[in-house]
């Protein structure tokens, strides 16, 4: 499978969230709104997902897309993580460069 990823945006804070991005796959579908966490293990994918309050009005979460095998989530978050790395990499590269002609 041919995965494409498209990092939306970055965030830099304290928080867990590090990014927001799409991915296409095999210029067929494309998923919105998969978000790259970093924890203590390291960084990871969250698929997109709705909220909806059950009978007992407890908040629940419901994944809107998943990877249905392990491989394939491996296959998905190394594409996802290694285009975040790709870009950061980019955005440093970028700023090192207008600080050198400024």
């Amino acid at each position: 499978m041919v995965l494409k990823v498209r990092i939306h945006k970055t965030f830099n804070n304290d928080k867990g969230l590090r990014a927001v991005c799409s991915v296409t796959m095999d210029e067929m579908f494309t998923v919105h709104g998969v978000r790259i966490i970093k924890t203590e293990k390291g960084f990871f994918a969250s698929m997109p997902y709705e909220t909806y309050k059950d009978a007992d009005g407890v908040e629940q979460r419901k994944d809107i897309f998943h990877p249905i095998t392990s491989d394939a989530r491996h296959e998905m978050e190394n594409a996802v993580i290694a285009a975040y790395e790709e870009k950061l990499a980019a955005d440093a590269e970028t700023v090192t460069e207008e600080t050198v002609t400024a």
